[in-house]
């Protein structure tokens, strides 16, 4: 059996292990040749504050001023991971055949990972985990653990101490 990564998908917050995962997903796509992917998904804000904040300052201005925040949300998120990206690049001794692509998407976490992993057809995904203390020992993190039940796809999990 040999293994072939042509595509594969890094979906990490922007936590301080950030870069851990990325630089990991980056030689992994530097060895194989593959393309990787940068996703970032922002949690959306729950129905029920929206609906709060909507009956104090109506729907409508609701509505423009929310998709006019995560729209520069998600941009600012696109120039960070990009930064990081380049930085985590240049500590790499292989050379990156194919740039990698950033998303941000908003959404629920778990379910926009395997969403995003199946229309991109990825043979790999990368996460990292969490380090919450004694609890971290007996469980991953949920959106990992979500993933990982829930996908056919060959699953890596980085934890924080890994490239340090």
């Amino acid at each position: 059996m040999s293994i072939h990564l042509r595509k594969i998908l890094v979906a990490k917050d922007l936590s301080k292990e950030s870069s851990n995962v990325i630089r990991y997903a980056l030689q992994l796509g530097a060895k194989f040749h593959a393309q990787v992917h940068v996703l970032h998904v922002m949690p959306t804000v729950d129905a029920s504050v929206l609906n709060m904040v909507a009956l104090t300052m109506g729907a409508d201005k609701l509505a423009k001023l929310n998709a006019q925040n995560e729209a520069e949300l998600a941009d600012q998120t696109r120039q960070q991971l990009h930064k990081l990206i380049q930085e985590e690049s240049e500590l790499i001794k292989e050379e990156i055949k194919h740039p990698p692509q950033v998303e941000v998407h908003h959404g629920d976490a778990a379910p926009m990972i395997l969403s995003v992993a199946d229309r991109l057809d990825v043979d790999m995904i990368v996460l990292g985990s969490h380090s919450k203390g004694k609890l971290h020992y007996a469980f991953l993190g949920s959106v990992a653990e979500k993933v990982l039940r829930k996908t056919h796809r060959a699953v890596t999990i980085v934890p924080p101490q890994v490239g340090r």
